[in-house]
């Protein structure tokens, strides 16, 4: 969800960017479309074209009344030379790198991060005193006036935790969600205070539990109005709908088939334990069992693409004698406790029982697990050359800060197998 790569990073910045200045047009940006469009190049322009030194120098955001935007950027990379094109045109949402020819950028901006055949072949020129043109090959023609952003007064980032999506609007708006390209997070700059409709829905087979606000639990409904006059981070929680979420008492479960009704949160089983993860009162548990060495054979026969798959496991799981049960929510590691890790290495936590499965190079932030948690984790410095780098050069860098990602896995066995 968050381990977005760049390039969609930065077309879902112009989304964003078109969902929240389409209203703030000023009439003044008008006027300079309406010139731009009217005015013919500078003359020191066309001197430059008739000489054929012409460089394009036209960066940063564009925009035009409807809300069109065009975003345009140098690239910083020696394996996508020229300039990387970003739109947001209607229904049309592209980005890729393209060449200048001549006094202008030309090519195909479907990227191919969008695995598509399809093409999207743009002509940018400059027009005006700093707008743009921009001519879609069998398609239409748009012109777009330099739009500066705003400088933020203070932030609102959106995010979840779960299965589910986020929307919002202005006050007096209706969140919309959409469903082809659902959003886990946002983000919103704002230069003073407003007020924002924020809702969150489930995705199927889940169920909306709470919204946090600033690490605080704010309120249990899936929408909410929220004046905004400070820095604000809001979150969606969201968890597995169960089929029967009849209250159980833990302390007097013996067996887990009077396990089998609450969310379920996972299973797994190695040599003779069998471990069935769970959610009560919004806490996320870890029930074992010993499972005999018939019940392991048959467990591990079981075909999960079998209609009755669910059925045979709740006929074969549902008699074992539960052990232990583990409240895994309560063994959250404190950000006291995170906070006692930054300056160690990335050898040291791999040393500590630290397993990496990602990172995000540009923001120096990797993705770790320990034990049943996920963790986001923050190194110091920068990694130069991206294609040639792997795990192992983790071991050298240096822990900058540590924050608790959610539950990772939690049928985690390896620190009840000796």
């Amino acid at each position: 969800m968050k381990k977005i790569i760049c390039m969609l990073l930065t077309v879902s910045m112009i989304g964003s960017l078109a969902a929240c200045s389409s209203s703030s047009s000023s009439q003044a940006q008008t006027e300079a479309q309406t010139e731009a469009q009217t005015e013919s190049q500078t003359e020191a322009q066309t001197e430059a074209q008739t000489e054929g030194d012409f460089e394009w120098t036209r960066e940063g955001y564009f925009i035009d009344d409807l809300g069109n935007v065009l975003y345009i950027m140098a690239s910083e990379t020696e394996e996508n030379p020229g300039w990387y094109v970003g739109c947001m045109f209607g229904e049309e949402m592209h980005g890729w790198y393209i060449q200048q020819e001549g006094s202008t950028l030309h090519g195909n901006i479907i990227g191919e991060y969008e695995e598509a055949d399809s093409e999207f072949i743009v002509t940018v020129s400059e027009e005006g005193e700093d707008g743009v043109m921009v001519e879609v090959e069998n398609g239409e023609t748009y012109h777009l006036a330099y739009y500066e952003i705003p400088e933020a007064a203070f932030a609102v980032t959106v995010n979840t935790s779960g299965d589910g999506q986020i929307a919002y609007a202005e006050e007096g708006g209706e969140p919309e969600f959409d469903d082809e390209f659902p959003s886990q997070t946002a983000y919103i700059g704002l230069a003073e205070a407003e007020t924002y409709v924020f809702a969150a829905k489930p995705d199927e087979g889940n169920k909306f539990w709470k919204w946090t606000l600033n690490g605080e639990d704010y309120s249990f409904e899936s929408q909410i109005t929220l004046e905004v006059t400070e820095d604000t981070d809001l979150v969606a929680y969201f968890g597995i709908a169960g089929t029967d979420e009849t209250h159980v008492d833990l302390e007097s479960v013996s067996t887990i088939g009077e396990l089998l009704g609450l969310p379920n949160y996972g299973e797994a089983a190695t040599g003779n334990l069998y471990v069935r993860a769970f959610e009560q009162d919004w806490n996320i548990y870890r029930a074992v069992a010993e499972m005999p060495d018939d019940a392991a054979q048959a467990f591990f026969e079981l075909d999960f693409d079998d209609e009755e798959y669910d059925q045979k496991v709740a006929d074969l799981v549902g008699q074992l004698n539960v052990t232990r049960i583990d409240n895994l929510s309560e063994g959250i590691p404190s950000q006291e406790e995170l906070d006692a890790l930054v300056g160690k290495t990335g050898e040291d936590l791999f040393n500590e029982g630290w397993s990496n499965y990602g990172w995000n190079l540009q923001d120096m932030v990797f993705y770790f697990t320990h034990g049943c948690y996920s963790f986001d984790v923050v190194f110091e410095g920068s990694i130069e050359n991206y294609e040639d780098f792997d795990e192992e050069d983790i071991n050298s860098l240096v822990v900058q800060s540590v924050k608790y990602d959610g539950i990772g896995d939690p049928t985690y066995l390896d620190d009840l197998v000796q």
